[in-house]
């Protein structure tokens, strides 16, 4: 019997920081049709991935004579909900990259578009495939986390994605690039329907820009559930390039991760065990474009969605202007 044939998927946004984490994965398990940036030059980069023929329009990748299976969408956050509702409109499915677009509304429009001509959304919430989703699960019902992760400087963008510490094209800084993956995880757990958010901001390392490079909220459900998020860009340009920590609470024990690997596990009766396993989020990547591109033919059955995405989004949005405005915000999230 053959091999299936490999499904035909486009790539929107080869410059995106995160594609040097995808292109094996889409190369090796997708047959790329298209890929499209408005850099020649990182155009040039992966042709030994994808071949010739890049294109510095996405929109020549909506043709209907590349007969797209699905589209990779990575382009900069302000361009990502015109991308992926022209190829919704062309029923075309999208692996998204988050955080979708520059704020919750926008994410809604993919959401009720996707709904409205039935078109599946697999999004990059990468830390679901991880050892932090499979630790908070041991906890329990969840009564309390920390979510602290330091990626490297606002630096890191210059050369991949500069838009990034731009905020009119990307909508934000670290949180709104990093906490998003963690307010996912938070809702999973709690499958909250109203929270109450309290943030501060900063952004003393990126002067040159107008993002934060460093954001603390402090997020909590009606009935005391809460969490803390404290994300930036703090972490030196040097190995291990990232520093995290993270720890839950909950009806089963309590858990703790930190960045040498040690996952540790506390009964509620006071035994503990340790393991030493990947925390990083570097491997995760790969895992769900294997995932994400086997999922095409089914609707991308169990991986998350964009429903997942707006919900996390509300929140992020809330942040910003609890920060912005100096007071606590409430929301009410949009199951």
């Amino acid at each position: 019997m053959s091999a299936p044939e490999r499904p035909r998927v486009a790539v929107v946004g080869t410059s995106h920081w995160h594609h040097k984490f995808y292109r094996e994965t889409l190369a090796r398990d997708a047959n790329i049709v298209g890929f499209s940036d408005p850099s020649a030059a990182k155009l040039k980069e992966v042709e030994p991935f994808y071949g010739n023929g890049g294109s510095l329009d996405w929109r020549e990748l909506l043709d209907p004579q590349l007969k797209l299976d699905a589209v990779m969408v990575m382009a900069p956050h302000d361009e990502m909900k015109e991308v992926s509702l022209e190829f919704i409109a062309r029923d075309v499915p999208l692996i998204l990259e988050k955080p979708g677009g520059m704020s919750a509304d926008e994410v809604k429009a993919i959401r009720d578009a996707s709904i409205k001509r039935g078109v599946p959304i697999a999004v990059a919430f990468i830390q679901r495939a991880g050892n932090l989703w499979k630790s908070m699960q041991r906890v329990g019902q969840l009564d309390y986390a920390t979510f602290l992760s330091q990626s490297g400087p606002p630096e890191r963008y210059i050369n991949q994605s500069p838009w990034a510490l731009e905020r009119a094209h990307s909508g934000g800084g670290s949180f709104i690039n990093i906490a998003v993956h963690f307010i996912d995880l938070f809702l999973q757990a709690t499958h909250a329907e109203a929270l109450t958010v309290q943030a501060q901001a900063q952004a003393r390392l990126s002067g040159p820009y107008d993002v934060e490079d460093r954001m603390t909220a402090l997020v909590s459900t009606d009935d005391g559930v809460s969490a803390v998020f404290e994300i930036g860009y703090l972490f030196p340009p040097a190995p291990p390039h990232r520093y995290l920590a993270y720890t839950a609470r909950g009806s089963e024990g309590f858990m703790s991760i930190d960045g040498s690997g040690d996952i540790a596990h506390t009964s509620m009766t006071g035994e503990t065990d340790v393991v030493n396993d990947n925390v990083d989020s570097g491997p995760l990547t790969s895992i769900f474009m294997r995932d994400a591109i086997a999922g095409i033919r089914n609707g991308f059955v169990g991986l998350a969605g964009v429903a997942d995405l707006h919900r996390s989004m509300q929140v992020v949005d809330a942040a910003y202007a609890s920060a912005f405005e100096k007071r606590a915000v409430d929301v009410t999230i949009d199951w």
